[in-house]
């Protein structure tokens, strides 16, 4: 009987540990005009994580969550004075090469 418990324990322990997801997003942030990159675009996963787009307009954001049956989706949003801001939402894992389009304000 003990053996059985020993075993369901380990059974437990190995599925709440294994529940981790990592995330991956990378991508290009254009001009919706002249379809050109826009450097400098602030890119938020959460109040604590910002990252900048690049001279090329090429961000990339990764990190480990927890994810009991199913790894959450990503949400980003993308911010750049004179732009309208812009919020995508990405599968749990693993989005390359994705183009963000931003449009100017108009004034």
């Amino acid at each position: 009987m003990e053996k059985n418990k020993l075993t369901l324990l380990v059974f437990i322990f190995a599925v709440f540990t294994s529940c981790d997801c990592f995330q991956h997003v990378q991508g290009i942030v254009i001009d919706s005009e002249t379809q050109l990159p826009i450097d400098s675009v602030k890119v938020m996963r959460d109040a604590e994580r910002i990252i900048y787009t690049d001279s090329f307009g090429n961000f990339e954001i990764a990190s480990v969550t927890g994810g009991l049956f199913a790894c959450p989706k990503i949400s980003l949003s993308f911010e750049k004075e004179g732009y309208n801001k812009a919020t995508k939402k990405y599968k749990s894992c693993c989005t390359d090469n994705t183009v963000v389009v931003l449009e100017k304000q108009v004034k």
